[in-house]
């Protein structure tokens, strides 16, 4: 029984920084599309642009396997013990 728990955190552990890892590389990349209003977009039309791409949907994608990782029920025993 304690090994399937301790494969259990591991898998908690890989998607947490999976999912952690996705959101800061897509927020990156949504940050950068900002240099568009140099060349004078307007915020309505760079937030529509990062709406539409591809990056938006990771993100989205990798908060809500976020907030499952770390809000779904787990054992109350601890790892350390």
């Amino acid at each position: 029984m304690e090994e399937k728990q301790r494969a259990m955190y591991m898998i908690r552990i890989f998607f947490f920084l999976i999912s952690y890892g996705l959101i800061v590389i897509t927020v990156t990349h949504m940050i950068f599309y900002f240099n568009y209003l140099s060349l004078g977009y307007s915020w309505k039309q760079i937030l529509l642009f990062i709406v539409q791409t591809g990056d938006f949907m990771l993100f989205i994608m990798a908060v809500i396997l976020l907030v499952i990782t770390v809000f779904a029920r787990v054992p109350s025993q601890t790892p350390f013990f």
